[in-house]
């Protein structure tokens, strides 16, 4: 431990000479999924909608979930995939460069819609960003690329997913007959499922009902499989989702590749899993259930996420991360400090662009009602001092919902609009054991006052 912090001090003081004795503050801007806009962001003078995009701006790193494919369809040469992630999300190019302009400069693109438009609209996709001079992580043309850190200026993002179609998977390059195949691209991929937990007795009941459709399934052949889901004796009824540990591994390795001194590691995860069960759009006859699970998991609005998501944060910090960000979920999640590295379980969209409509038709043929706390985010902007976490503050927006010059777009909430986005992202972090300071419009976390309990 000792070693571990002399060596740390030493980067500490190396950077510090190298900026001629004093450590430049880093601060960092945080958005969720960006879907859409759908149009060139070029239009009137939009004061609310700057005044969001100023903090990025003014920012030296602007961080968000770019979600869907962005490429002019004029001239692509692929098609749209069977299997995507609810839809077909496409900007087009001219606005990647308009985002950049607007301080958008580090992208995720480990989501559920990064094959949409199948290999080839991921290709063109990373084509625009890398054209735009958006750094992005998550994707690549191979299993190694698509886990690599990104890094834009001293920020290095890793980023992956748990909810994707299962196309999404990059593959390794396939040998035949002497020769080999180009790999096949794709996202950075953590494959999770969930256990449901059984009695002796209710395990042998399923295995009766289920007959020749149940098999054994486990490292010890003990538990039971109908058809995707798991079942596996405990002593009480019950659930859990585990991560694929290959895949885990994979990320965490990823966390710890050496970076310069003064480097801070931001983790991004998209995972839509809640811990609830109530499902809003439960899948239609014939409509596998994975790729269904790839546009909105059960009881998308619970704030509480399901149980791996803490797991695969902590580790993802223990594994060098400074930072981490849960994309995802349409509405806001809850703030923790671990050990001191704030984890932001979701941020919501940043852009939410559905053209003034209210509703939503999934490919499957289910319609759901977007609700008003689809359209409420924050924007965090992350300070950090010598290295280390000084300050967040938190900006409350509200995304217009009609359609006009404004629609999909954050606008700063001010008055009671924000108190009362703060009030409920303070009772949502409240569990973590995170103190969230109100001061006027702009919410507060400072480590020194808003230690969460995990700090050993």
């Amino acid at each position: 431990m000792l070693r571990k912090r002399l060596r740390s001090a030493a980067l500490v003081l190396t950077a510090m000479l190298a900026s001629g004795g004093q450590a430049k503050d880093i601060v960092v801007t945080l958005g969720g999924d960006m879907i859409g806009p759908y149009r060139s962001l070029d239009g009137p003078a939009d004061p609310g909608f700057d005044a969001v995009m100023a903090l990025f701006r003014e920012a030296d790193v602007g961080f968000a979930n770019q979600e869907g494919a962005i490429f002019d369809l004029a001239g692509f040469a692929g098609f749209p995939a069977a299997e995507n992630g609810g839809g077909y999300p496409l900007s087009p190019a001219v606005v990647a460069r308009q985002l950049r302009a607007h301080g958008i400069n580090l992208v995720s693109k480990a989501n559920n819609h990064g094959t949409d438009w199948g290999t080839h609209g991921l290709i063109a996709t990373l084509a625009t960003l890398a054209e735009a001079d958006i750094v992005q992580a998550g994707a690549g043309a191979d299993p190694q690329a698509a886990c690599a850190p990104a890094a834009r200026g001293t920020v290095v993002l890793v980023s992956a997913a748990t909810t994707f179609p299962p196309m999404s998977r990059p593959v390794a390059p396939v040998q035949r007959r002497g020769q080999t195949s180009r790999a096949g691209p794709g996202i950075c991929a953590i494959q999770v499922q969930q256990v449901g937990m059984a009695t002796g007795e209710q395990l042998d009941t399923l295995r009766a009902i289920a007959g020749p459709l149940a098999r054994a399934a486990g490292a010890d052949g003990r538990d039971v499989r109908l058809g995707d889901q798991i079942f596996r004796r405990a002593e009480a009824p019950g659930r859990r989702w585990e991560m694929k540990p290959e895949d885990l591994e994979r990320v965490k390795t990823a966390l710890r590749t050496d970076q310069p001194a003064g480097t801070l590691r931001l983790f991004a995860v998209h995972a839509h899993e809640t811990d609830g069960t109530r499902d809003a759009m439960a899948p239609g006859d014939f409509e596998p259930l994975i790729l269904h699970r790839a546009n909105e998991a059960p009881d998308a609005d619970n704030p509480v996420p399901a149980d791996y998501v803490p797991r695969l944060m902590h580790g993802a910090i223990d594994a060098g991360a400074d930072m981490a960000v849960r994309t995802g979920p349409h509405s806001l999640g809850g703030i923790e400090l671990y050990k001191g590295k704030p984890i932001f379980y979701s941020l919501g969209s940043l852009i939410f662009d559905f053209g003034g409509r209210r509703s939503y038709t999934a490919p499957g043929g289910q319609t759901i009602t977007l609700p008003e706390g689809w359209y409420e985010t924050v924007v965090p902007r992350l300070l950090y001092r010598n290295g280390t976490l000084a300050e967040i503050r938190l900006y409350p927006a509200r995304i217009d919902p009609d359609a006009g010059p404004g629609g999909g777009l954050p606008h700063r909430a001010t008055g009671a609009a924000a108190t009362a986005i703060l009030n409920r992202l303070q009772a949502l972090s409240r569990p973590f054991g995170t103190s969230l300071h109100i001061e006027g419009d702009v919410g507060v976390i400072r480590p020194n006052y808003g230690l969460a309990r995990n700090q050993k």
